[in-house]
């Protein structure tokens, strides 16, 4: 089942995850039990990055909940299992991608781009053969999907790699990370020439040590605004652009979000949200 169904040039901004305890009383009802969290969280935001999965591939009724405690249109961006991209480092990995990609496809509209994160030593120099092999053999695999990858290896955040993403219709994650390099402009050049999918995908990283549980404490009002001006022009480029806000990157993500999306209210394609029909359902 193909998940293009989201609308080209629009924005979807959430954050990375649902569960934080520490949102009670400053995002979350103080008195709401925790399994309304999801159903709370959509009523705010349309999209969300679901971090669990890269611990373990999500059960049936796991996703079934997912997809039933929301209102339609909204969608989740699953993270690649750990067991395949840092424990077996892709070799022998391709029977747990499949098995992934049934579990985005079961989400159908409910699917979000899905994304492989690398750890820091997973590099080009020494495993750039089996990166290239696996990503050609995921390409075809994943039809139908939209499949971002995050690299972290500085041989890894250049140009050429961009470019061999784009030619196979696989996303460049953006991560703005505390002594990350910016890809940007990479990313940039292959979309104004009119190479890779039709999505963007954004993840605001900050200072990963930071713990993510800690409340606001630190406005980055140039990196939004920067941040608003580029995912305009990726939309303006006829992008879908999805973006998640970890805690750390201003100490609490709803409250950058919405900051972030005041930034955009004026000029941007910002999906109406909640919709004006949903009917939110907990069974």
């Amino acid at each position: 089942m193909s998940t293009s169904h989201v609308a080209a040039g629009q924005i979807h901004l959430g954050t990375s995850s649902w569960l934080f305890e520490g949102w009670r009383g400053v995002f979350y009802p103080e008195r709401l039990a925790r399994t309304g969290y999801l159903s709370f969280y959509a009523s705010q935001f349309d999209t969300v990055e679901v971090n669990t999965s890269f611990y373990a591939i999500p059960a049936p009724a796991t996703l079934l909940s997912w997809v039933e405690s929301v209102p339609e249109g909204f969608t989740y961006a699953l993270k690649f299992p750990r067991a395949l991209t840092h424990e077996r480092r892709l070799v022998g990995g391709e029977g747990l991608a499949l098995t992934f990609l049934d579990v985005l496809r079961s989400l159908g509209s409910a699917c979000a781009p899905a994304f492989l994160q690398f750890p820091p030593d997973f590099t080009r120099r020494r495993e750039g053969r089996v990166l290239a092999s696996f990503l050609d053999w995921l390409a075809g695999e994943a039809a139908g999907l939209r499949i971002a990858v995050e690299v972290r290896a500085a041989d890894l955040m250049t140009p050429a790699f961009a470019a061999f993403l784009a030619e196979r219709k696989l996303g460049l994650v953006l991560a703005d990370r505390e002594q990350g390099g910016d890809l940007f402009e990479c990313w940039a050049e292959r979309v104004q020439a009119g190479q890779g999918p039709d999505f963007a995908l954004i993840r605001w990283i900050g200072d990963g040590r930071s713990g993510p549980d800690n409340l606001l404490q630190v406005h980055r009002d140039a990196q939004l605004a920067l941040w608003a001006q580029r995912m305009e022009w990726l939309a303006g480029q006829g992008k879908a652009v999805f973006g998640y806000m970890h805690n750390p990157y201003e100490g609490h993500s709803p409250a950058s979000v919405r900051r972030l999306r005041a930034l955009l209210a004026e000029s941007a394609a910002l999906p109406v949200w909640p919709p004006n029909s949903a009917q939110l359902s907990l069974f």
